[in-house]
């Protein structure tokens, strides 16, 4: 058997389910692993490992529900999720001592199919930027080099599954949150339809900004497509504590994959050979499985990336920061502004509202297109981990061109599209609702 700390959340459920591991061992082998390296990665900004320990052996003795398909599973939450007892700081020191009464929706959900909290995952201040530098927390270092970012904002919890302190972690991608520190730490990570997992925290903010309820989704980083699925199962589903979330079945995986539209540069993304190279490497890997690839047909995408820009700034510049100022570091301010500044509308609420108009004209036409091409291909960051400081106080052009290097990342979350990140710089794009299309693909494209 392979290192308990390198199996899949599936293998170990599976094995906990067929007694072959007690819930009890499977935690303490995470734990010695979180002692052993999360001093050096800063990956878990808090633990619970005693609590954890103690619910394992209530489960092991029967005490605890058993039989869930997430049963013995050890998870990490993002730090801008509610769990019981636990503070929910955003990365920032003002919220250090906010601590939930319980757990929020997801969270509740994943628990109850047995998944066990070790930990909360790092983040930067309030989840906005591809890098996690916490002012509370301090930052998250690659496993994979320690000189190294790990992206952000669901950085701790790529980093715990990639250095094996957890399977499974839950976060969070507004911006490409998610698949940016996956494919940075090399494990996997999806994002579902906008609007398939409901979110439903219990401290305030309660509530989110328009654009959120738009483009955000949560789904979870692990080591296999097949552990992406088996959580998202778990967290799909609408609730009434979060009215952007949809009562919708995902649509059935169709008998025959349809045809794959290659994207590289279509975004106006500036992407280096070595990740193109890996896009297409998948797409190989895609065409030996029986898939058809074609390139040269996505339609023209270099206004998506500025519309997300412009909607998700206005809203931070004209509204969100301003409360924020005294609270998060002057690097965390830095780069919101620099980023942000460069595009967002000023207090003029009709230059907003006519870009949400041409995100509705935009993500009627690529709707249109994807009837055709259900699947697409794409890099998620144009570039490999960077060096862990590589976007502090840099100025308005050196932001500017990091703005060009993730613009693939940024029309799926534009759009509300569901993606698998591949853990090698590709991801898999689909159609809105087609998540589990999309989940087919990722597990095609990486079952060797």
């Amino acid at each position: 058997m392979r290192e308990l700390c390198e199996l899949t959340a599936a293998r170990i459920a599976a094995l906990v389910r067929a007694r072959e591991l007690s819930r009890r061992e499977v935690v303490e082998a995470h734990a010695a692993r979180i002692s052993a390296r999360n001093g050096e990665l800063g990956a878990l900004a808090d633990l619970r490992i005693e609590a954890a320990l103690a619910e394992a052996g209530d489960a092991d003795a029967g005490a605890r529900p058993t039989g869930g398909p997430l049963d013995g599973v050890p998870l990490s939450i993002k730090q801008n999720y509610d769990v019981e007892g636990m503070a929910t700081t955003l990365g920032i020191p003002s919220r250090a001592t906010l601590v939930a009464e319980r757990d929020e929706e997801g969270v509740r959900r994943l628990r109850e199919a047995g998944a066990i909290v070790l930990g909360k995952g790092n983040m930067p201040d309030v989840a906005i930027r591809w890098n996690t530098l916490s002012s509370l927390h301090g930052p998250t270092r690659n496993p994979r080099d320690p000189s190294l970012s790990v992206g952000g904002s669901t950085g701790g919890d790529a980093a715990a599954v990639a250095a094996g302190m957890v399977a499974t972690g839950l976060g969070s991608d507004y911006g490409g949150s998610l698949r940016v520190p996956a494919t940075w730490c090399g494990v996997l990570a999806f994002r579902p339809s906008t609007g398939l997992v409901a979110r439903a925290p219990v401290l305030p903010p309660q509530d989110f900004p328009p654009s959120y309820d738009l483009m955000a989704s949560s789904g979870t980083v692990a080591r296999s497509a097949e552990d992406l699925e088996l959580a998202f199962e778990v967290l799909r589903g609408s609730s009434t504590q979060d009215p952007a979330s949809v009562p919708v079945e995902p649509a059935a995986v169709p008998a025959r994959p349809g045809p794959v539209a290659l994207l590289i540069g279509e975004t106006g993304a500036v992407v280096d050979e070595e990740v193109e190279l890996a896009v297409r490497a998948t797409a190989d890997e895609l065409r030996d499985r029986g898939y058809r690839v074609d390139e040269g047909v996505v339609p023209d995408l270099r206004s998506a990336p500025e519309l997300f820009a412009a909607i998700v700034g206005t809203e931070l510049i004209q509204h969100r920061l301003r409360p924020l100022k005294g609270q998060i570091s002057a690097s965390a301010l830095h780069h919101i502004e620099t980023l942000y500044g460069q595009f967002e509308l000023g207090p003029r609420v009709e230059r907003y509202l006519a870009a949400l108009n041409k995100r509705r004209a935009l993500a009627r036409a690529v709707a249109a297109w994807m009837e055709h091409y259900p699947l697409v291909l794409a890099p998620v960051a144009g570039m490999t981990a960077p060096p862990l400081d590589y976007d502090e106080l840099i100025g308005p052009e050196a932001t500017r061109a990091l703005f060009d290097r993730m613009r693939a990342v940024l029309w799926v979350n534009l759009l509300g599209l569901p993606a698998v990140a591949l853990g090698n710089g590709a991801q898999i794009v689909g159609r809105r609702f087609h998540d589990r299309a999309v989940l087919r693909a990722a597990g095609d494209a990486t079952s060797r």
